[in-house]
């Protein structure tokens, strides 16, 4: 269903803009492909998040500019879990953490979908707490490029992805990048930690906890 309404939209688009008018069996056929490209995609996601780094060098966390933030942020989902967790963590060009998040979500349907809101939650609370220049990593390479537009955004994960967009927008010095999994950690650690939570409101750390140490 969610394709077909997108095929639909956009058809809608094509005829009012283009005077472009396609068929039923047309349309349908073409959500079919929309969905098939969709469920490969997911797959080589998944994929990626599992295969361990090409280079026998693994990836570590490396500092940002001076002047700049990096923030990693990553998200925990598992299929048998009634919810999901996600984590980011700022650092400064010495390493040092400046703020760390943790929030449990009710159970979202993919762990891209919980890295996309991951990202959005880490941009939320960033801009909130005054800060300009930040450098946002994930390990979802196909995540950061639906986000700077080098990749077709996927149906479902739209609404998201327009939010990060529009916060993106509306601050250039905000960028969103991909870093391999092993330099990726600590956030995956905070992202496990709001499985404990024992409700939905999110928690901020100002000072490094000792189970992140």
């Amino acid at each position: 269903v969610p394709w077909l309404l997108w095929r639909i939209w956009k058809n809608r688009n094509e005829f009012i803009f283009k005077g472009i008018d396609y068929s039923a069996p047309s349309s349908i056929a073409k959500a079919t492909e929309d969905m098939e490209e969709w469920k490969r995609r997911q797959e080589e996601e998944q994929k990626m998040t599992r295969s361990p780094p090409l280079s026998n060098t693994k990836a570590k966390w490396k500092a940002p500019p001076p002047q700049w933030v990096k923030c990693n942020s990553d998200g925990a989902w598992r299929k048998d879990h009634h919810c999901s967790g996600v984590g980011w963590i700022a650092r400064n060009n010495r390493g040092h953490m400046l703020w760390a998040g943790a929030k449990n979500f009710q159970r979202l349907n993919s762990p891209i979908e919980t890295e996309a809101e991951g990202i959005k939650w880490a941009m939320q609370s960033l801009c909130c707490l005054g800060y300009k220049q930040v450098i946002f990593e994930t390990d979802s390479q196909i995540l950061a490029q639906m986000i700077v537009g080098k990749e077709s955004t996927w149906p479902k994960l739209k609404p998201i992805v327009q939010e990060i967009q529009h916060i993106l927008s509306g601050n250039p010095d905000l960028r969103v990048t991909f870093y391999p999994r092993e330099g990726n950690k600590a956030a995956d650690r905070v992202a496990k930690e709001a499985f404990s939570l024992e409700n939905h409101v999110p928690k901020l750390y100002s000072i490094l906890p000792i189970w992140l140490k």
